[in-house]
Protein backbone atom coordinates (compact mmCIF):
# COMPACT_ATOMS: atom_id res chain seq x y z
CA UNK A 1 0.00 0.00 0.00
CA UNK A 2 1.36 3.63 -0.41
CA UNK A 3 0.74 6.39 1.24
CA UNK A 4 0.81 10.39 -0.03
CA UNK A 5 3.31 12.69 1.53
CA UNK A 6 -0.09 14.17 3.36
CA UNK A 7 -0.59 10.92 4.96
CA UNK A 8 3.14 10.92 6.54
CA UNK A 9 3.11 14.59 7.57
CA UNK A 10 0.06 13.44 9.56
CA UNK A 11 1.46 10.39 11.03
CA UNK A 12 4.31 12.41 12.80
CA UNK A 13 2.45 15.01 14.29
CA UNK A 14 0.45 12.49 16.01
CA UNK A 15 3.77 10.60 17.11
CA UNK A 16 4.85 14.00 18.03
CA UNK A 17 1.63 15.04 20.29
CA UNK A 18 1.70 10.95 22.03
CA UNK A 19 5.34 12.31 23.22
CA UNK A 20 3.72 15.27 24.31
CA UNK A 21 0.91 14.21 26.11
CA UNK A 22 3.40 11.68 28.27
CA UNK A 23 5.96 14.59 29.08
CA UNK A 24 4.16 17.28 30.06
CA UNK A 25 1.94 18.03 32.74
CA UNK A 26 1.38 15.94 35.66
CA UNK A 27 2.87 12.81 34.66
CA UNK A 28 4.03 9.47 35.37
CA UNK A 29 7.98 8.57 36.05
CA UNK A 30 9.81 8.42 32.70
CA UNK A 31 12.98 7.64 31.06
CA UNK A 32 15.23 10.00 30.19
CA UNK A 33 17.86 9.17 27.79
CA UNK A 34 20.99 8.78 29.96
CA UNK A 35 18.34 5.61 31.51
CA UNK A 36 17.43 7.86 34.60
CA UNK A 37 14.24 7.25 35.36
CA UNK A 38 12.96 11.00 36.22
CA UNK A 39 9.95 12.26 38.16
CA UNK A 40 8.03 15.66 38.81
CA UNK A 41 4.93 16.89 40.32
CA UNK A 42 5.74 14.38 43.40
CA UNK A 43 4.23 14.75 46.83
CA UNK A 44 6.35 14.42 50.26
CA UNK A 45 5.19 13.76 53.63
CA UNK A 46 7.12 13.05 56.74
CA UNK A 47 6.42 12.98 60.42
CA UNK A 48 8.25 15.87 62.27
CA UNK A 49 9.64 15.28 65.56
CA UNK A 50 10.59 18.25 67.66
CA UNK A 51 13.10 17.31 70.53
CA UNK A 52 11.81 16.65 74.00
CA UNK A 53 12.95 16.47 77.77
CA UNK A 54 13.18 12.70 79.22
CA UNK A 55 11.86 14.73 82.61
CA UNK A 56 8.46 14.56 84.02
CA UNK A 57 8.73 17.21 86.63
CA UNK A 58 5.94 19.82 85.73
CA UNK A 59 8.71 22.66 86.22
CA UNK A 60 10.37 21.24 83.19
CA UNK A 61 6.73 21.02 80.95
CA UNK A 62 5.87 24.26 80.72
CA UNK A 63 9.15 25.19 79.62
CA UNK A 64 9.46 22.51 77.10
CA UNK A 65 6.20 23.33 75.45
CA UNK A 66 7.17 26.70 74.51
CA UNK A 67 10.83 25.52 73.34
CA UNK A 68 8.72 23.20 70.28
CA UNK A 69 6.92 26.65 69.04
CA UNK A 70 7.28 26.84 65.10
CA UNK A 71 6.56 30.11 63.70
CA UNK A 72 8.03 30.24 60.17
CA UNK A 73 9.49 26.89 58.63
CA UNK A 74 11.05 26.80 55.33
CA UNK A 75 12.32 22.75 53.61
CA UNK A 76 14.67 22.32 50.87
CA UNK A 77 15.15 19.26 48.88
CA UNK A 78 18.78 18.04 47.54
CA UNK A 79 20.12 15.73 45.68
CA UNK A 80 23.67 14.50 45.07
CA UNK A 81 24.04 17.60 47.74
CA UNK A 82 22.87 19.94 45.14
CA UNK A 83 20.10 22.11 45.86
CA UNK A 84 16.63 21.42 44.06
CA UNK A 85 14.18 23.14 45.01
CA UNK A 86 12.25 25.21 48.00
CA UNK A 87 9.28 23.52 49.17
CA UNK A 88 6.36 26.31 48.37
CA UNK A 89 2.88 24.53 49.29
CA UNK A 90 3.30 23.36 52.79
CA UNK A 91 0.67 21.85 55.22
CA UNK A 92 1.61 21.02 58.70
CA UNK A 93 -0.87 19.61 61.66
CA UNK A 94 -1.38 19.96 65.29
CA UNK A 95 0.30 22.27 67.36
CA UNK A 96 2.91 24.37 69.41
CA UNK A 97 4.08 22.02 72.44
CA UNK A 98 3.26 18.69 70.25
CA UNK A 99 6.18 16.53 69.90
CA UNK A 100 5.84 15.37 67.19
CA UNK A 101 4.17 16.55 64.05
CA UNK A 102 3.41 15.94 59.95
CA UNK A 103 3.79 17.82 57.49
CA UNK A 104 2.90 17.52 53.84
CA UNK A 105 4.34 19.67 50.93
CA UNK A 106 4.03 19.00 46.98
CA UNK A 107 7.24 19.64 44.76
CA UNK A 108 7.47 21.35 41.50
CA UNK A 109 10.99 20.18 40.37
CA UNK A 110 12.21 17.01 38.42
CA UNK A 111 13.74 14.23 40.75
CA UNK A 112 15.76 11.48 39.76
CA UNK A 113 14.32 8.06 41.43
CA UNK A 114 17.16 6.47 41.56
CA UNK A 115 19.02 8.94 43.71
CA UNK A 116 17.98 9.84 47.88
CA UNK A 117 16.65 12.68 48.47
CA UNK A 118 17.44 15.07 51.28
CA UNK A 119 15.44 17.62 52.97
CA UNK A 120 16.62 20.05 55.08
CA UNK A 121 13.85 21.25 57.37
CA UNK A 122 15.12 25.48 58.92
CA UNK A 123 12.42 26.80 61.44
CA UNK A 124 11.96 30.09 63.29
CA UNK A 125 15.15 31.44 61.78
CA UNK A 126 13.48 35.06 60.64
CA UNK A 127 11.94 35.41 64.17
CA UNK A 128 15.51 35.88 65.42
CA UNK A 129 16.57 38.55 62.27
CA UNK A 130 17.69 35.74 59.70
CA UNK A 131 16.30 37.10 56.43
CA UNK A 132 16.74 36.84 52.65
CA UNK A 133 18.44 34.20 52.97
CA UNK A 134 18.13 31.82 49.45
CA UNK A 135 20.16 29.28 47.47
CA UNK A 136 20.63 28.75 44.00
CA UNK A 137 20.09 25.92 41.88
CA UNK A 138 22.99 23.06 42.39
CA UNK A 139 24.34 24.63 44.75
CA UNK A 140 25.77 22.54 48.16
CA UNK A 141 23.86 22.57 51.76
CA UNK A 142 26.84 24.80 52.91
CA UNK A 143 25.75 27.59 50.88
CA UNK A 144 22.27 27.90 53.01
CA UNK A 145 23.63 27.35 55.95
CA UNK A 146 26.40 29.88 55.97
CA UNK A 147 23.57 32.37 55.62
CA UNK A 148 21.82 31.29 58.60
CA UNK A 149 23.94 33.32 61.28
CA UNK A 150 21.63 34.98 64.02
CA UNK A 151 22.54 38.01 66.67
CA UNK A 152 22.07 36.34 70.34
CA UNK A 153 20.33 39.33 71.80
CA UNK A 154 19.75 38.81 75.45
CA UNK A 155 17.06 40.94 75.92
CA UNK A 156 14.87 38.43 74.15
CA UNK A 157 13.36 35.39 75.01
CA UNK A 158 15.03 32.52 74.17
CA UNK A 159 12.68 29.85 75.44
CA UNK A 160 10.27 30.07 72.63
CA UNK A 161 10.48 30.66 69.22
CA UNK A 162 14.12 28.68 68.95
CA UNK A 163 15.86 28.57 65.66
CA UNK A 164 15.75 24.89 64.23
CA UNK A 165 17.59 22.72 62.18
CA UNK A 166 16.88 19.09 60.73
CA UNK A 167 17.69 17.03 57.63
CA UNK A 168 15.68 14.41 56.49
CA UNK A 169 16.21 11.82 53.86
CA UNK A 170 13.61 9.50 51.29
CA UNK A 171 15.55 7.07 49.18
CA UNK A 172 12.74 6.72 46.25
CA UNK A 173 10.89 9.53 44.63
CA UNK A 174 7.89 8.43 43.18
CA UNK A 175 5.24 10.32 41.77
CA UNK A 176 1.79 10.36 44.10
CA UNK A 177 1.15 10.68 47.69
CA UNK A 178 3.65 7.86 48.74
CA UNK A 179 6.65 9.33 49.39
CA UNK A 180 7.48 9.23 53.09
CA UNK A 181 10.21 10.39 55.52
CA UNK A 182 11.31 11.22 59.10
CA UNK A 183 12.90 14.33 60.37
CA UNK A 184 14.10 15.31 64.21
CA UNK A 185 15.00 18.83 64.46
CA UNK A 186 17.43 20.04 66.25
CA UNK A 187 17.66 23.22 68.66
CA UNK A 188 20.77 25.88 67.82
CA UNK A 189 21.46 26.87 71.20
CA UNK A 190 22.43 25.07 74.72
CA UNK A 191 20.27 25.51 77.80
CA UNK A 192 22.24 25.76 81.09
CA UNK A 193 19.92 25.26 84.97
CA UNK A 194 21.49 25.50 88.15
CA UNK A 195 19.65 23.20 91.17
CA UNK A 196 20.79 22.65 94.99
CA UNK A 197 20.24 19.30 96.04
CA UNK A 198 18.37 18.45 93.28
CA UNK A 199 15.98 21.49 93.96
CA UNK A 200 15.51 20.82 97.48
CA UNK A 201 17.81 23.02 98.77
CA UNK A 202 20.70 22.56 101.38
CA UNK A 203 21.13 23.91 105.03
CA UNK A 204 22.81 27.35 105.44
CA UNK A 205 23.45 28.01 101.54
CA UNK A 206 20.95 30.59 100.05
CA UNK A 207 21.68 31.41 96.19
CA UNK A 208 21.26 35.30 95.60
CA UNK A 209 22.31 35.42 92.27
CA UNK A 210 23.29 33.16 89.28
CA UNK A 211 25.31 34.99 86.33
CA UNK A 212 26.88 33.38 83.22
CA UNK A 213 29.57 34.99 81.50
CA UNK A 214 31.59 35.23 77.95
CA UNK A 215 28.70 33.75 75.92
CA UNK A 216 29.41 34.01 72.23
CA UNK A 217 27.20 36.98 70.58
CA UNK A 218 26.31 34.84 67.24
CA UNK A 219 25.22 31.41 65.98
CA UNK A 220 24.13 29.21 63.41
CA UNK A 221 21.07 27.86 63.08
CA UNK A 222 21.97 25.18 61.36
CA UNK A 223 25.87 22.94 61.83
CA UNK A 224 28.71 24.28 59.72
CA UNK A 225 30.82 22.13 61.43
CA UNK A 226 31.01 18.14 61.31
CA UNK A 227 31.51 18.10 64.78
CA UNK A 228 32.35 20.78 67.49
CA UNK A 229 30.82 24.14 68.05
CA UNK A 230 29.45 26.27 65.04
CA UNK A 231 30.23 29.35 65.61
CA UNK A 232 30.17 32.62 62.76
CA UNK A 233 32.82 34.61 61.84
CA UNK A 234 31.81 38.08 63.68
CA UNK A 235 30.88 36.24 66.86
CA UNK A 236 32.36 38.01 69.77
CA UNK A 237 32.62 37.40 73.46
CA UNK A 238 30.49 39.14 75.54
CA UNK A 239 31.79 41.85 77.84
CA UNK A 240 31.73 41.92 81.25
CA UNK A 241 29.45 43.82 81.76
CA UNK A 242 26.84 42.03 79.54
CA UNK A 243 26.46 38.36 81.49
CA UNK A 244 23.20 37.13 82.03
CA UNK A 245 21.79 37.34 85.16
CA UNK A 246 18.84 35.28 87.11
CA UNK A 247 18.53 39.07 89.13
CA UNK A 248 17.85 38.82 92.93
CA UNK A 249 16.78 36.04 94.29
CA UNK A 250 16.06 34.63 97.77
CA UNK A 251 14.78 31.45 99.84
CA UNK A 252 14.04 28.81 97.67
CA UNK A 253 14.46 30.86 94.46
CA UNK A 254 17.74 29.46 93.85
CA UNK A 255 17.26 25.93 94.55
CA UNK A 256 16.27 25.50 91.14
CA UNK A 257 17.10 27.58 88.78
CA UNK A 258 15.96 26.70 85.26
CA UNK A 259 14.55 27.66 81.25
CA UNK A 260 16.19 30.65 81.74
CA UNK A 261 19.69 30.61 80.56
CA UNK A 262 19.87 29.93 76.65
CA UNK A 263 23.27 30.29 74.79
CA UNK A 264 24.92 29.28 71.24
CA UNK A 265 27.25 27.61 71.27
CA UNK A 266 30.95 27.68 72.27
CA UNK A 267 34.32 26.74 72.05
CA UNK A 268 35.83 25.96 75.25
CA UNK A 269 38.11 23.31 74.62
CA UNK A 270 41.77 24.54 73.23
CA UNK A 271 41.00 28.63 75.08
CA UNK A 272 43.33 29.24 77.65
CA UNK A 273 41.87 32.61 78.03
CA UNK A 274 39.20 32.15 80.79
CA UNK A 275 37.95 35.14 80.07
CA UNK A 276 37.03 33.24 76.70
CA UNK A 277 35.27 30.29 78.62
CA UNK A 278 31.74 30.14 79.48
CA UNK A 279 31.83 30.05 83.05
CA UNK A 280 29.03 30.90 85.79
CA UNK A 281 29.43 32.75 89.06
CA UNK A 282 27.09 32.25 92.04
CA UNK A 283 26.56 34.66 94.50
CA UNK A 284 25.62 32.88 97.93
CA UNK A 285 24.64 33.36 101.43
CA UNK A 286 26.85 30.38 103.63
CA UNK A 287 25.85 30.82 107.19
CA UNK A 288 25.03 34.36 106.37
CA UNK A 289 28.19 35.22 104.67
CA UNK A 290 28.25 36.24 101.31
CA UNK A 291 30.36 34.37 98.80
CA UNK A 292 30.99 34.67 94.76
CA UNK A 293 32.32 31.12 93.71
CA UNK A 294 33.44 30.51 89.65
CA UNK A 295 32.02 27.28 88.09
CA UNK A 296 33.78 26.08 85.05
CA UNK A 297 32.08 23.61 82.47
CA UNK A 298 34.69 20.98 83.24
CA UNK A 299 35.16 17.72 84.47
CA UNK A 300 38.25 16.98 86.41
CA UNK A 301 39.72 20.29 84.87
CA UNK A 302 38.97 19.12 81.28
CA UNK A 303 36.84 21.21 79.45
CA UNK A 304 33.32 20.96 78.12
CA UNK A 305 32.27 22.72 74.43
CA UNK A 306 28.85 24.12 74.77
CA UNK A 307 26.86 22.24 71.97
CA UNK A 308 23.34 23.17 70.50
CA UNK A 309 20.89 20.66 71.68
CA UNK A 310 22.40 20.07 74.96
CA UNK A 311 21.57 21.38 78.93
CA UNK A 312 23.24 21.49 80.82
CA UNK A 313 22.44 21.16 84.65
CA UNK A 314 24.47 21.95 87.54
CA UNK A 315 23.69 20.54 90.91
CA UNK A 316 25.40 21.69 94.04
CA UNK A 317 25.32 18.80 96.56
CA UNK A 318 27.76 20.23 99.27
CA UNK A 319 28.65 23.20 100.39
CA UNK A 320 31.73 21.76 103.15
CA UNK A 321 34.99 22.24 100.80
CA UNK A 322 35.36 24.56 98.02
CA UNK A 323 36.62 23.39 94.25
CA UNK A 324 36.42 24.51 90.83
CA UNK A 325 36.54 21.52 88.95
CA UNK A 326 32.88 19.71 88.22
CA UNK A 327 31.49 16.07 87.58
CA UNK A 328 28.81 15.28 84.95
CA UNK A 329 27.69 14.16 81.66
CA UNK A 330 26.57 15.65 78.93
CA UNK A 331 23.17 14.39 76.78
CA UNK A 332 21.19 15.89 74.47
CA UNK A 333 18.43 18.29 75.75
CA UNK A 334 17.50 15.84 78.50
CA UNK A 335 17.46 16.32 82.46
CA UNK A 336 21.85 16.21 83.47
CA UNK A 337 22.70 16.24 86.36
CA UNK A 338 26.20 18.21 87.01
CA UNK A 339 27.14 17.73 90.70
CA UNK A 340 29.37 20.20 91.66
CA UNK A 341 31.66 18.61 94.61
CA UNK A 342 31.66 20.74 97.64
CA UNK A 343 31.29 24.73 98.27
CA UNK A 344 32.43 26.19 101.53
Amino acid sequence: MKYSNLTYYLLTILCMMAVSCTTGGVMDDFADTKGQTLVKDAHISFVLTLPANSSTRASENDGLESERAIDNIHIYTFQDNKFIEEIQYIVIDGKDGDIKRNIDGKLSETYDANKPMEFVVIANAENRGVNGFQINKGQQKAALYQQLSFNFDKSQNWSTDIPMWGLGTIENIKTGDNNFGTLELVRSIAKVNVTVAGGVGLKNFEITEIRLHNYNTKGYCAPTNDSGPSIPAGSTIASDTEYLTSGPLSGNEGNKFENKFYIPEHQNIGITDNNKKVCLTINAKVREVEKTYTVQFSTNEKPYNVLRNHMYVFNITSVDKVTASLTYEVKQWEYVTVDVPAFN
